[in-house]
């Protein structure tokens, strides 16, 4: 078990998520707040329609031994979570995201690992990221889905880019990602 990865993830994804809905800028952001300000992306589309990624980059946390291992996974593995909310009358829903793709910058498609396949440190890790988005973020926590990617040609500080295809549209990520050391 990787110590302290779960709290860690969930962590820094519950500030981010906590602070989506506001659109002010960072004063002065550290290396960390820009890797996560650039992690995530929300898409507010029309007829009330809101759509939220997030990219779990190893960049947006603390570099500290006990995050050693947290960071060597993050670097491995591509983890994506992906939220798509719809408002009718006043109420909203939570359509179902049942899979997800991602291509690289040279168009190699992947699919996420089933679940058996995903190292059991960041399943157990996922698990309780969700529990704690789904209690801090109420029916938005309740609609977020995490995807494992084996995608070992994206990386957060090396050049290239990587996108995620949903709903008709195509989220992208250029890397290096701000915050990377220079």
């Amino acid at each position: 078990m990787i110590p302290n990865l779960s709290t860690t993830i969930a962590a820094a994804l519950l500030l981010t998520a906590a602070a989506t809905p506001l659109s002010a800028r960072a004063w002065k952001p550290d290396a960390r707040a820009s890797a996560l300000d650039y992690s995530q992306i929300v898409d507010s589309r029309k007829n009330g329609d809101l759509v939220m990624v997030w990219w779990v980059v190893p960049d947006i946390f603390p570099a500290a031994p006990n995050t050693k291992a947290m960071h060597d996974i993050l670097s491995r593995y591509t983890v994506v979570g992906i939220v798509h909310g719809k408002s009718t009358g006043g109420k909203v829903a939570f359509e179902p995201v049942a899979t997800l793709t991602i291509a690289d910058a040279m168009g190699h498609k992947y699919a996420p690992l089933a679940a058996a396949a995903v190292p059991p440190a960041l399943g157990t890790a996922l698990a309780s990221l969700q529990a704690m988005v789904r209690q801090s973020l109420g029916p938005t926590g309740e609609g977020v889905r995490w995807f494992v990617f084996d995608a070992s040609t994206v990386h957060a500080c090396a050049p290239g880019r990587f996108s995620v295809p949903y709903g008709g549209e195509t989220y992208v990520y250029d890397t290096p990602i701000p915050g990377c050391a220079k």
